[in-house]
């Protein structure tokens, strides 16, 4: 029997991969744009990104995925990556992503509309969603020194040899753009010193309208020849060509500004910027008034900083720039009031040993003149009253405001300045006697203003008072000066000095009034005259 070989039927067989697909999905409110300077557009030189959240619903990782960003519209200047690789994506999980955008200098004004979608490998990809962000063309800084002034450290008038004196610049961004890597470098001749601030400094960032003020302390030594001295201030900025360099020449003996100044810095309106300055505008271009008075004489004091005097005071209880109220009115009264420059005595800070000198000083001067002299007496600083008599005291830095009759009385002033025959003798107060002050009170006066009695002035004087009866004498910041002090100067500059005054003081009155108004205050300026005189007060001039 023959044997067979058993032979196995044919199979065919269709072999398929098991497919585990992503679902990835942008997650809803997720998409957003993130910019350097927070405008939410795009900045010509700027660098930018389209952020957002993908999270994958699937039975599968997403892997090898790619971020597909396009635009059209505003897209001159506007650089993106049109497919870039994306981080994996883990079944059921959520994750963040960046995708870079950069400006060039020739980005245009318009709007760019992003168009995002990210690509899976087997065609899973998301549905795409759309952004638009607004571009915007390059706008130029421009850094510069906008105002200047110098100082001296210790008291000096003149700039001279081996005096110390201080050196502010005012820097600002007056362009239409940001400034960055803003750096300044300062050089001076030799034998030169400087022994406050920094050659060179990194500025950072100035925004439009944006100032830094910069502080150096120098001083000259004894070999210094030259009669003028020569200083500049290197600026640069990021792109090398937005920023202007400054040269100063002051010379030997010059007169000194009158004090260091504060600024606050505040970036303007990008379409407004306003070119700021060191100084309030009552205290530049200060006018040439009444002609010199040889017999004409000016006690001004402007006590500010009591805190520094007596020790546990806080910084609040000083008198915010009542330094400045008496230096500003001391070039007031040498330039447009006709007071000599060697007949103004001005005290800042003054002790009762010092403003109690001065008085006599002054009392002894109208003696001397036998009836021909004129005076006018200035105080910015703090007024209080003595409880039992209600009697006004001006407080030197170092008199306790809880003993106010440690003080310097009105009175006794008003009495000193009419001890001997005068022309005119003129009382300007720039200070409230009701126990309130321009930040805080000196002392509590219990939570009771009284009304000290400032209007018994005696003989031929006229009084110009910053505040009525209980109220509180204020202090304009954006001014950096007193209410008072700030629109009585502006009238005297606006051609006050040739009106009578009460004229000027029923401009100043009103002006007072309304700003303070606007702060939330009361404060009315009054005028009162002696009770020696006639009453037709319209005919009293400077």
């Amino acid at each position: 029997m023959a044997q067979s070989e058993g032979i196995s039927p044919t199979y065919s067989f269709s072999i398929r991969n098991k497919i585990e697909p992503p679902i990835i999905d942008i997650v809803p409110g997720s998409l957003r744009f993130e910019d350097a300077d927070g405008n939410k557009a795009i900045n010509a030189h700027e660098a930018c990104a389209i952020v957002f959240e993908l999270k994958n619903t699937g039975s599968g990782d997403g892997l090898n995925l790619k971020a597909k960003l396009g635009g059209t519209g505003s897209t001159t200047g506007v650089t993106t990556s049109p497919l870039q690789p994306i981080e994996n994506l883990p079944k059921g999980g959520t994750r963040e992503y960046r995708l870079p955008v950069t400006a060039g200098m020739g980005t245009v004004d318009g709007e760019v509309e992003f168009t995002l979608e990210v690509e899976e490998p087997n065609g899973f990809n998301s549905p795409p969603v759309t952004l638009v962000v607004a571009t915007r063309k390059f706008q130029a800084p421009m850094v510069q020194v906008v105002d200047h002034t110098i100082v001296s450290t210790d008291g000096a008038s003149t700039l001279a040899l081996r005096k110390p004196f201080t050196l502010q610049l005012l820097v600002q961004n007056t362009g239409q753009g940001s400034a960055s890597e803003v750096r300044y470098t300062l050089t001076h001749p030799m034998d030169v010193f400087m022994t406050i601030g920094e050659t060179t400094a990194n500025l950072g960032t100035l925004e439009p309208g944006e100032t830094r003020s910069l502080e150096f302390e120098l001083i000259m030594n004894a070999r210094y020849a030259s009669t003028q001295l020569d200083i500049q201030l290197g600026l640069t900025e990021v792109f090398g060509k937005y920023a202007q360099d400054w040269k100063g020449t002051f010379t030997l003996n010059q007169a000194l500004a009158s004090q260091r100044l504060v600024v606050q810095s505040r970036p303007q309106d990008v379409h407004t910027v306003e070119v700021a300055s060191l100084r309030s505008d009552v205290d530049k271009d200060i006018p040439t008034g009444l002609p010199m008075n040889a017999k004409k004489y000016a006690l001004i004091i402007g006590n500010e900083d009591y805190s520094k005097y007596q020790p546990g005071l806080e910084r609040e209880v000083n008198v915010d720039y009542a330094a400045n109220d008496a230096r500003v009115f001391a070039e007031y009264a040498e330039r447009t009031l006709g007071v000599p420059k060697q007949n103004i005595t001005l005290l800042i800070d003054a002790t009762k040993g010092q403003m109690s000198q001065a008085i006599a000083k002054h009392e002894r001067l109208l003696e001397v003149e036998r009836g021909e002299a004129e005076i006018i007496f200035y105080y910015s600083g703090h007024g209080l009253p003595e409880e039992a008599t209600n009697s006004p005291y001006l407080i030197p830095v170092d008199v306790n405001g809880m003993q106010p009759s440690n003080g310097i009385a009105l009175q006794d002033v008003y009495a000193s300045l009419t001890r001997y025959p005068n022309r005119k003798a003129l009382v300007v107060l720039d200070a409230c006697f009701s126990g309130g002050a321009r930040i805080k009170e000196l002392v509590a006066m219990k939570g009771v203003r009284v009304n000290a009695n400032v209007s018994n002035v005696p003989g031929d004087i006229v009084v110009l008072a910053s505040s009525s009866g209980t109220e509180a004498s204020a202090v304009y910041r954006d001014k950096q000066h007193g209410y008072f002090t700030y629109f009585l100067l502006k009238e005297l500059k606006a051609g006050g000095w040739q009106a009578p005054l009460k004229t000027t003081m029923d401009a100043v009155q009103q002006n007072v009034a309304r700003e303070t108004a606007r702060i939330g205050k009361l404060q009315t300026p009054v005028m009162l005259v002696g009770y020696g005189m006639d009453g037709a007060n319209d005919k009293f001039t400077w």
